[in-house]
Formats: C-alpha cells, sequence, structure tokens
C-alpha cells in the first residue's frame, strides 16, 4: 500500500494543465508519495518520473538557486535529460514531496509517461499514475 499524487504547477505555484503547453513554459512537477502506516517502514524506495521527449528538466542541482525548490529527504537522485530516479527511505505516516522544474521546449503532440514509486525489492509496495498525451503549442 502507498500513496502517489503529481500536480504540475507554474513556477510560482498556480496550478498548471499540462495537457496544453505553451513553449517556452517553465513549470514544475511535484509528486508526493504517503506511506499509510499500514506495513511498517519502507526501505529502498524507488520513484521514476519519465517526461516526454518535448520537455526538458532543469537541473536546479547546477543553478544558484537550488534551495527555492524543497524536496523532502532522498539517498540519491539521478537526474538525466528526459527523467529523474528519486531513491529514499519513507517512515509510517509520512508523506515525502519531490519537485523537479521543467520547460516545454519543443512543438508538437508528446505522451507523458506512467509514474511510478515502489520498493525495490518488495514488489508489494508499489504506487503509479497512468500516463497521458500532452501537447505544446505557440498559443
Amino acid at each position: 500500500m502507498l500513496g502517489i499524487a503529481v500536480t504540475y504547477s507554474t513556477r510560482d505555484g498556480h496550478p498548471l494543465d499540462v495537457t496544453n503547453l505553451r513553449q517556452g513554459t517553465d513549470f514544475m512537477a511535484t509528486v508526493k508519495i504517503t506511506n499509510p502506516g499500514k506495513r511498517g517502514y519502507y526501505e529502498q524506495m524507488a520513484l521514476t518520473q519519465i517526461f516526454p521527449s518535448g520537455w526538458e528538466v532543469i537541473n536546479t542541482r547546477l543553478m544558484e538557486s537550488d534551495s527555492a525548490f524543497h524536496n523532502s529527504p532522498f539517498t540519491y537522485m539521478d537526474v538525466r535529460d528526459d527523467r529523474v530516479y528519486t531513491y529514499f527511505n519513507l517512515e509510517e505516516n509520512k508523506t515525502h514531496t519531490y519537485n523537479v522544474l521543467l520547460n516545454a521546449a519543443y512543438l508538437g503532440h508528446y505522451y507523458l509517461p506512467a509514474v511510478n514509486c515502489e520498493a525495490m525489492y518488495d514488489n508489494t509496495i508499489q504506487a503509479f499514475l497512468p500516463g497521458k498525451w500532452v501537447d505544446i503549442s505557440t498559443k
């Protein structure tokens, strides 16, 4: 049992519908993972976020504004061109929040893959949200 929720917002926190974005828009994906406490402490969790090829991941660790986007504690975060892998432990009845800054870079129609979180060594602890189609336009 694991809870997962994803929201998208502008850089100043206003909700954003990512199914139709204007090219050049900076925005944030926020994932909240919740341990309902029914099975104790969750160890070695892996959050997988893969983004459409029209979106660019903005690696805030390379910028001086890294602290502007607070993330919950994690063991390791692997930031790549089109995806972010986050590894962490999650205490009972706690929620962790992870943010990724993105840019709608390239015009087109793309598929946003599912967001997945699971315990790496216990396949009974997992949650995912299905993917959807997204567009980037000049409007």
